[in-house]
């Protein structure tokens, strides 16, 4: 009696075919960087510079604006109203006070919000109108402080501004 106690102990869980688990694929519950609140890679437009401008402009209620084409200055912090002044800064206020419209005309605006989930920030498309000068209301932006601000020169040609003004698109 006492050698099958000890037989059957010895086996342990192994011999049994337990019903309703299977550990699947491996791997399988882990979920890429970059997904679901995990850590962002950096983009390409944010360096070393940019990322101390943004600590910097955190830190004094700034934001950065960051523009591709300006070889002068391409990354500045700017300051923002003080909060107890209940104004608010936004997109659209920025690239005409700033002359970046006036300098570029047409342009393609990223701004990346400041979160600690991903280090360059969230991104947040800038809905420009078909000419490319003008920011549409759904996403004017109120800018918070460590916001960047990345513009670019937009690719569309006077001709296709033309066609599409021509064909009510």
């Amino acid at each position: 009696m006492l050698g099958i106690l000890v037989m059957g102990s010895s086996v342990g869980c192994s011999a049994f075919n337990l019903p309703g688990f299977s550990p699947g694929e491996p791997g399988a519950n882990y979920v890429p960087a970059g997904i679901a609140g995990g850590y962002r890679e950096l983009d390409e437009t944010m360096d070393s510079v940019v990322y101390q401008k943004v600590r910097q402009a955190q830190a004094e209620n700034s934001i950065v604006l960051q523009v591709a084409v300006d070889h002068d200055e391409p990354v500045r912090v700017l300051p923002l109203p003080p909060e107890s002044s209940g104004r608010s800064v936004f997109v659209s206020n920025l690239l005409k006070q700033t002359g970046v419209l006036q300098k570029l005309g047409a342009v393609n605006a990223v701004l990346y919000r400041s979160s600690p989930q991903a280090i360059g920030g969230i991104r947040m498309e800038v809905q420009m109108n078909d000419s490319h000068t003008v920011v549409l209301p759904e996403s004017d932006y109120a800018l918070k402080p460590g916001d960047r601000l990345y513009v670019t020169k937009s690719a569309i040609s006077p001709i296709q501004t033309l066609v599409t003004q021509a064909l009510g698109l």
